[in-house]
């Protein structure tokens, strides 16, 4: 067995023919014949089948228990390969959710810029969501995400940084701008400018008002938190966003959630267990993790 037999292998399952295995990987079909029969060779087992030499390739029982695993172990060398190159790179490289990006990323370019570190950084952006597949797949070596619960993982070591509430933003002549605290009740009606589905204000939103039993009357969907503010500050609706994401203008007032009712975002560091960080590497993380104590 070797790699390049489970690759062809991986292929012939995922397309059932051997021209498109052959064109995948730019060789003839009989070196893709000649790994299938070295693989059931080595496992002394039929691994796919086929009726005639036009028809599907089938798989059978063995030959999808070694697909399953195969797929396994080449995501491992892959991760290997990238790992092992990167071992001997200076840079680090950090991954910011859309909300961490916006409260977390400037106090981490300071941060940086004053330890002489910044120019062995690199960073991303995205959702939280694909910061971690891309940190479990060795692309990233950190990320700085951010969920409504905290993060419990097998393969990650994650820890809090900072948990921050969610607010209410709401225009200074609007009725509402008058309450110490809102109530899910109190949106009943209220046109709201939500952000996109799968953002974590929009989460958030859903939660608070299935938690209040309430449909929300949301009008518009702002592509940022900074969209947002500015509907809500030409009076248009109301938002939710978290608390110290944004910096509101003087028509706009953000009031906390009521405290029986309040949800919180949770700010949260992940490194892959697996990962084995070189000397710069690790001093990095290490001024990435002090952050919190510094400007909080």
């Amino acid at each position: 067995m070797n790699e390049r037999d489970l690759k062809y292998f991986c292929s012939l399952v995922e397309t059932g023919n051997y021209t498109a295995t052959a064109t995948q990987f730019q060789v003839t079909q009989p070196a893709i014949s000649a790994a299938l029969r070295r693989l059931e060779s080595e496992y002394h087992a039929i691994l796919l089948t086929q009726a005639n030499h036009r028809a599907q390739l089938v798989t059978t029982a063995a030959g999808r228990t070694l697909y399953i695993k195969a797929s396994q172990l080449l995501k491992a060398f892959s991760q290997m390969a990238l790992e092992v190159q990167h071992a001997n790179e200076r840079q680090v490289r950090l991954g910011f959710s859309n909300v961490a990006g916006g409260i977390w990323l400037p106090r981490v370019i300071k941060k940086f810029i004053s330890v002489h570190l910044l120019d062995q950084v690199t960073t991303t952006i995205a959702d939280s969501e694909k910061l971690l597949v891309d940190l479990r797949n060795g692309k990233l070596d950190a990320a700085v995400f951010s969920t409504l619960l905290p993060e419990h993982s097998t393969d990650l070591r994650v820890s809090i940084l900072e948990e921050h509430q969610l607010q209410v933003l709401v225009n200074v002549n609007s009725p509402l701008s008058q309450l110490e605290t809102i109530r899910a009740t109190d949106l009943q009606g209220i046109p709201i400018i939500a952000r996109p589905k799968h953002a974590l204000p929009r989460l958030a939103l859903e939660q608070y008002c299935q938690r209040g039993r309430i449909s929300p009357k949301i009008i518009y969907e702002a592509a940022t938190n900074a969209l947002v503010e500015g509907l809500v500050a030409q009076n248009i609706g109301v938002g939710m966003v978290i608390a110290g994401s944004i910096v509101l203008s003087d028509q706009v007032v953000g009031i906390p959630l009521a405290p029986k009712e309040q949800l919180h975002c949770y700010m949260q560091l992940a490194v892959r267990k697996s990962f084995l960080p070189n000397t710069n590497q690790q001093q990095c993380i290490d001024v990435l993790r002090q952050i919190r104590q510094t400007f909080v």
